[in-house]
């Protein structure tokens, strides 16, 4: 089981002291963002799974408008790959009903969603989609490359990534229109692409930015990506050349770094005006359709 201490925000809950600072206290308590700085650390939030990478459930965060979503609904992940007969059962516990899977065919085919595939009830849906990691490669060459020069090229691939995305991420808002929960959605990482979709999921729900960026960035603090990268060096070429790179270098592609997911929003405002509009424009969500998600994923706190 993942833990992490909780953060000062915690201590707001702490009874007060004196009666002139409960007002204050209570008040602080009760804000979204303070709340959800308690919720990141719920030991809820990161499953205990043998096999899972970077599995976590978005429930427990307090909207602006006072609802919280509910817990055991909507899964983010990395690679299913590795997932244990005693994963399976944990995960058929929990329900899962509908998995969307952002990765490529290629890793798919390197890495099968066993779970999946071993569950006919379980609605699994995938794309035919190559990706082309060029620019981020070439960012590792060169007489001047370092670690500005890789995090600069992970902030401009992050100002494309929802464009690139858009058909899963509208399949996925599709399926939680419908209902069809509980429901998991996974790359290979769990920070990227599925990053991207649980941000736009969570500011659909209206969670406060700040807890979008933060559940984003909690990636660095559960998974350790150094390790993952030389385990997986032997059976995968790519990973393979990565490992040979200073690590300097190649940490900022697997990090998950606020301004990544910053500046994808930016973008995003930029284009359309606020992530609100592109996820109405780009992915088809309809006034209609984000009431039946906002009431499927969230309960009154």
């Amino acid at each position: 089981m993942h833990r992490f201490a909780l953060p000062f925000a915690a201590l707001f809950l702490l009874p007060a002291c004196q009666e002139a600072a409960a007002p204050a206290a209570q008040e602080e308590a009760l804000s979204p963002v303070a709340a959800n700085e308690i919720a990141l650390a719920d030991e809820r939030r990161v499953l205990d799974l043998e096999g899972g990478v970077n599995f976590r459930d978005l429930g427990g965060y307090m909207t602006g408008d006072g609802r919280v979503t509910k817990w055991e609904t909507v899964y983010r992940s990395g690679s299913p790959a590795d997932l244990t007969e005693a994963d399976f059962e944990e995960l058929k516990r929990r329900g899962i009903r509908t998995v969307c899977d952002f990765r490529t065919n290629e890793e798919r085919q390197s890495e099968p969603n066993r779970f999946a595939a071993a569950n006919s009830e379980i609605e699994y849906w995938t794309r035919d989609y190559a990706m082309d990691a060029g620019d981020l490669m070439s960012a590792l060459g060169g007489d001047d490359a370092g670690p500005e020069k890789s995090r600069a090229a992970m902030i401009g691939f992050y100002r494309e990534l929802p464009g690139q995305h858009v058909e899963s991420y509208r399949q996925m808002f599709r399926y939680l229109a419908e209902g069809r929960t509980p429901l998991a959605f996974n790359c290979s990482a769990g920070k990227d692409r599925a990053g991207m979709g649980a941000a736009l999921l969570l500011t659909l729900l209206g969670v406060p930015r700040e807890t979008v960026v933060a559940d984003y960035a909690l990636s660095d603090d559960i998974v350790d990506y150094r390790a993952e990268l030389e385990e997986s060096a032997a059976a995968n070429p790519s990973y393979a050349a990565l490992a040979q790179l200073p690590w300097e270098t190649v940490e900022p592609l697997v990090a998950s770094d606020p301004a990544y997911i910053e500046s994808a929003f930016a973008a995003l405002e930029e284009r359309y005006g606020s992530v609100d509009d592109f996820i109405e424009q780009e992915l088809g969500v309809t006034g209609q359709m984000k009431a039946k998600i906002v009431a499927h994923l969230t309960t009154a706190s």
